[in-house]
Protein backbone atom coordinates (compact mmCIF):
# COMPACT_ATOMS: atom_id res chain seq x y z
CA UNK A 1 0.00 0.00 0.00
CA UNK A 2 0.90 3.38 -0.68
CA UNK A 3 2.38 5.76 1.90
CA UNK A 4 -0.32 8.41 2.72
CA UNK A 5 2.58 11.58 1.80
CA UNK A 6 3.47 9.49 -1.66
CA UNK A 7 1.20 10.96 -4.02
CA UNK A 8 2.29 14.45 -6.28
CA UNK A 9 1.88 17.56 -5.22
CA UNK A 10 2.50 17.05 -1.55
CA UNK A 11 6.46 16.64 -1.19
CA UNK A 12 7.09 20.41 -0.64
CA UNK A 13 6.34 21.75 2.50
CA UNK A 14 3.41 24.43 0.95
CA UNK A 15 1.67 26.71 3.28
CA UNK A 16 -1.44 25.83 4.30
CA UNK A 17 -4.35 27.37 2.49
CA UNK A 18 -7.84 26.48 3.22
CA UNK A 19 -10.49 24.63 0.43
CA UNK A 20 -14.01 25.29 0.40
CA UNK A 21 -15.75 21.81 -0.24
CA UNK A 22 -19.40 22.35 -1.38
CA UNK A 23 -20.84 18.72 -1.56
CA UNK A 24 -24.12 17.26 -0.52
CA UNK A 25 -23.58 13.86 -0.23
CA UNK A 26 -22.30 12.43 2.85
CA UNK A 27 -19.71 9.42 2.31
CA UNK A 28 -18.18 11.75 -1.32
CA UNK A 29 -17.58 14.27 1.25
CA UNK A 30 -15.75 12.43 4.05
CA UNK A 31 -13.65 10.60 0.68
CA UNK A 32 -12.79 14.20 -0.32
CA UNK A 33 -12.33 15.67 2.69
CA UNK A 34 -10.10 12.74 3.73
CA UNK A 35 -7.97 13.31 0.60
CA UNK A 36 -7.07 16.83 1.37
CA UNK A 37 -6.05 16.54 4.47
CA UNK A 38 -4.22 13.24 4.26
CA UNK A 39 -2.35 14.23 0.79
CA UNK A 40 -1.96 17.87 1.52
CA UNK A 41 -1.23 20.73 3.72
CA UNK A 42 -4.45 22.40 3.27
CA UNK A 43 -7.88 22.47 5.92
CA UNK A 44 -10.69 22.11 4.71
CA UNK A 45 -14.08 23.88 5.55
CA UNK A 46 -17.29 21.76 4.31
CA UNK A 47 -20.83 23.09 3.20
CA UNK A 48 -23.48 21.03 2.22
CA UNK A 49 -25.68 23.86 -0.50
CA UNK A 50 -24.50 27.14 -1.43
CA UNK A 51 -27.08 28.22 1.27
CA UNK A 52 -24.32 29.95 3.80
CA UNK A 53 -21.71 30.27 0.99
CA UNK A 54 -21.16 34.23 1.51
CA UNK A 55 -20.73 33.77 5.48
CA UNK A 56 -18.45 31.08 4.47
CA UNK A 57 -16.12 32.96 2.34
CA UNK A 58 -16.07 35.70 4.57
CA UNK A 59 -15.26 33.45 7.65
CA UNK A 60 -12.96 30.98 6.26
CA UNK A 61 -11.51 33.33 3.89
CA UNK A 62 -11.10 29.87 1.21
CA UNK A 63 -8.22 29.45 -1.32
CA UNK A 64 -10.01 26.88 -3.51
CA UNK A 65 -13.51 26.13 -4.28
CA UNK A 66 -14.34 22.38 -4.56
CA UNK A 67 -17.40 22.04 -5.81
CA UNK A 68 -20.10 19.29 -6.51
CA UNK A 69 -22.53 20.31 -9.69
CA UNK A 70 -25.26 18.67 -8.18
CA UNK A 71 -26.34 20.75 -5.30
CA UNK A 72 -29.60 21.42 -3.17
CA UNK A 73 -30.76 25.00 -3.94
CA UNK A 74 -27.94 26.42 -5.97
CA UNK A 75 -26.07 23.89 -8.46
CA UNK A 76 -22.05 24.06 -8.44
CA UNK A 77 -22.25 26.43 -11.40
CA UNK A 78 -24.56 28.93 -9.76
CA UNK A 79 -22.01 28.76 -6.84
CA UNK A 80 -19.43 29.67 -8.92
CA UNK A 81 -21.15 32.46 -10.57
CA UNK A 82 -22.09 34.23 -7.26
CA UNK A 83 -19.06 33.88 -5.88
CA UNK A 84 -17.24 35.10 -9.23
CA UNK A 85 -19.52 38.24 -8.87
CA UNK A 86 -18.07 39.36 -6.20
CA UNK A 87 -15.09 41.89 -6.62
CA UNK A 88 -13.16 40.24 -3.57
CA UNK A 89 -13.34 36.61 -4.99
CA UNK A 90 -13.34 36.85 -8.66
CA UNK A 91 -9.77 35.40 -8.72
CA UNK A 92 -10.58 32.18 -6.31
CA UNK A 93 -10.17 29.17 -8.05
CA UNK A 94 -12.36 26.10 -8.71
CA UNK A 95 -12.42 22.49 -9.20
CA UNK A 96 -15.78 20.69 -10.03
CA UNK A 97 -15.86 17.19 -8.75
CA UNK A 98 -19.21 15.38 -10.08
CA UNK A 99 -20.62 12.52 -11.88
CA UNK A 100 -22.38 14.96 -13.68
CA UNK A 101 -20.52 17.85 -15.07
CA UNK A 102 -21.41 20.39 -17.62
CA UNK A 103 -18.49 19.99 -19.69
CA UNK A 104 -19.17 23.21 -21.90
CA UNK A 105 -20.26 25.33 -19.03
CA UNK A 106 -17.18 24.96 -17.17
CA UNK A 107 -14.57 25.22 -19.92
CA UNK A 108 -16.28 28.60 -20.96
CA UNK A 109 -15.09 29.33 -16.91
CA UNK A 110 -12.05 27.65 -16.84
CA UNK A 111 -12.98 25.36 -14.09
CA UNK A 112 -11.40 22.65 -14.01
CA UNK A 113 -13.47 19.05 -14.24
CA UNK A 114 -13.01 15.85 -12.21
CA UNK A 115 -15.00 12.94 -12.82
CA UNK A 116 -16.90 11.18 -9.75
CA UNK A 117 -15.28 9.39 -8.25
CA UNK A 118 -11.99 10.13 -8.49
CA UNK A 119 -8.65 9.23 -7.27
CA UNK A 120 -6.94 10.68 -4.34
CA UNK A 121 -3.80 11.88 -6.94
CA UNK A 122 -6.32 12.77 -9.54
CA UNK A 123 -7.89 15.25 -6.92
CA UNK A 124 -4.33 16.50 -5.04
CA UNK A 125 -2.76 17.14 -8.60
CA UNK A 126 -6.05 19.39 -9.59
CA UNK A 127 -5.43 20.60 -5.82
CA UNK A 128 -1.97 21.68 -6.43
CA UNK A 129 -2.36 23.05 -10.23
CA UNK A 130 -5.39 25.02 -9.68
CA UNK A 131 -3.44 26.80 -6.11
CA UNK A 132 -0.07 27.45 -8.35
Amino acid sequence: MQNERELPGIDSPDEQKTILLIEDHPIFSKIMKHMITAYTPHRVVHLNDGEAIMRALDESKPHLLLLDYDLPGMNGLEIYDLVHGIEEWQGIPAIMVSANIPYQEIERRRIAGLSKPCKADELVSAIARALN
